[in-house]
């Protein structure tokens, strides 16, 4: 007990309190209230419920008079208040709350905070209410506690904000708020509503291991968007009690993360995912283009978790994404596919299967992308000639109908082709299957002798280059259609073969046009 001698040599207690910002005792003169102070302190630290709140008031007054003429810090620290009405105040110097418990509705509606605010570790008994309000400088509320709830409602947060391991018992609102800068949710629980409708976020917020046990809103909600692969949205490793009551509405989400989250049954309406872009080699851009449908939409959606920046710079939270170290992987493709999951399992649930099937494709490129090979060349043909990957270039993995039709008449043409470095069938040789026909000694048709061929057969028409070719691709085409009676047989052995050939690859691509039909139109 800090203790204090007058002109008599009496001793007078002193309050003991420890301030933050100066790290001194408090010092002022005792309130006594034994019945509610565990050990005795001074006026502006006594939990008293009866102590004068306007003697109160007189002496914060005083003191942020004082610190504005000096231009020291206020600290107020560890004060109980009894009344809380600073509606339109200005707090020019640097502002300590650390500690602070308000007793009754703390109104700071349409203040100002000038310089640097903390209300570390404090407590709101009742309503907080910051509508509002603008913080210049950097704000602190790390570790509060708001058992009634808190109003943040058109609050405007030039620099970094703090809420980490802020505790919500209340309802709080973030409607129409503007952070210019950083906010920070991480370990901070919402027992109650969250609602950060039409609010603005023009950096990144952060709500990595946060606590949701009731109904969340993100609509309208503006997070980051721009160039940089920067997070602006991290709602990773979230914990959601009730997932469907947590809203996504009208949201830009092409630079959010929420990997380790379940958001299987989040409410995810019109939101505009990141769009992957084309990812097609130079030869595939080039086919498109030729059969006429290179204006095709850019790409599918994909997650930001692919290509959010990894460097693993200190405190950086994304690093989970990194590759785990018993693989060669540039990132976590495992991780992130568990996410394109939920997501494609979320939209089948609501019906929706275009949307699903763009996560379902990118779940399919993760899966491709991971590799257990260590050399560079080995990993290069395991990514780009795998089964997945032709899975990829045959149908997009089941989720385009186009490209297995377009690559069955690729395949049909090329078995029936004029040229002879491609045509298959004129270049090993087709033989006349007519039994009632004689074939006067020339029964196989080749690029080199059809003159000949027709010369001796002059029931075959039509004759010449054309008739040749004609009948290559009526033999492709019934070999991909499974007839059993050719009229020209593919010769043996080089042409069955290649029948053979066709026929495997003429029936996969035909499975895969069936399933890309079944994904695209099927029905609950």
């Amino acid at each position: 007990m800090t203790e204090l001698r007058d002109h008599k040599g009496q001793s007078e207690q002193l309050c003991p309190t420890r301030m933050m910002a100066s790290g001194r005792v408090c010092g002022r003169p005792i309130h006594s209230s034994p019945e509610h102070d565990e050990q005795p302190v001074c006026l502006m630290h006594s939990k008293d419920p009866t102590k004068d709140s306007a003697e109160f008031r007189a002496e914060f007054d005083r003191m942020l008079e004082e610190t504005e003429r000096s231009g020291l810090p206020t600290d107020f620290a560890r004060f109980v208040f009894p009344v809380s009405d600073f509606r339109n105040r200005k707090f020019e110097t640097l502002c300590d709350f650390r500690e602070a418990i308000f007793t009754r509705d703390a109104l700071f509606n349409w203040s100002t905070f000038s310089s640097f605010s903390s209300f570390r570790d404090a407590k709101f008994m009742q309503r907080a209410d910051f509508s509002s309000a603008r913080f210049m400088k950097e704000v602190n509320f790390r570790g509060t506690a708001f058992p009634e709830g808190a109003l943040f409602h058109r609050a405007t947060f030039s620099r970094h904000i703090d809420f980490n391991a802020a505790r919500f018992s209340g309802e709080v609102e973030f409607e129409h708020a503007v952070f210019s800068e950083n906010a920070t949710f991480l370990w901070s629980k919402f027992a109650k509503g969250a609602l950060f409708e039409n609010s603005v976020f023009s950096k990144k917020v952060e709500f990595t291991y946060a606590e949701f046990l009731g109904p969340v809103k993100f609509k309208n909600t503006e997070f980051r968007h721009d160039p940089e692969l920067a997070p602006g949205l991290d709602f990773s490793k979230v914990s959601l009690q009730q997932p469907e009551l947590v809203e996504f509405g009208n949201v830009d989400l092409g630079q959010a993360l929420f990997y380790e989250t379940d958001i299987s049954r989040v409410d995810f309406t019109l939101v505009r995912w990141r769009d992957r872009g084309r990812s097609d080699g130079p030869f595939a851009r080039r086919f498109w283009q030729v059969i006429g449908i290179a204006g095709r939409p850019a790409g599918r959606f994909c997650l930001f978790e692919e290509v959010v920046n990894l460097q693993r710079s200190a405190g950086e939270v994304n690093s989970d994404l990194w590759a785990p170290k018993d693989t060669p992987d540039e990132r976590n493709f495992g991780l992130i596919a568990e996410t394109y999951q939920q997501l494609k399992r979320n939209y089948d649930a609501r019906g929706d299967y275009w949307t699903a099937g763009h996560f379902h494709f990118g779940e399919m490129e993760m899966k491709r992308l991971h590799s257990s090979w260590r050399l560079r060349p080995l990993r290069w043909l395991n990514r780009n000639f795998s089964l997945v990957a032709l899975y990829k270039y045959a149908s997009s993995y089941g989720e385009s109908y186009v490209r297995p039709l377009a690559w069955l008449a690729v395949v049909l043409v090329f078995f029936s082709l004029l040229n002879p470095m491609l045509g298959f069938y004129p270049s090993t040789g087709l033989v006349l299957n007519a039994p009632g026909l004689p074939c006067n000694q020339v029964c196989s048709l080749n690029y080199w002798n059809y003159a000949t061929f027709f010369s001796a057969n002059p029931s075959e028409r039509p004759a010449g280059w054309f008739g040749m070719l004609l009948h290559s691709f009526m033999t492709s085409v019934s070999v991909a259609g499974f007839q059993k009676e050719f009229r020209y047989m593919p010769s043996y052995p080089w042409g069955r073969l290649l029948a053979l050939l066709e026929l495997l690859l003429t029936t996969t691509l035909g499975g895969l046009f069936a399933l890309a039909i079944r994904r695209q139109f099927k029905r609950s």
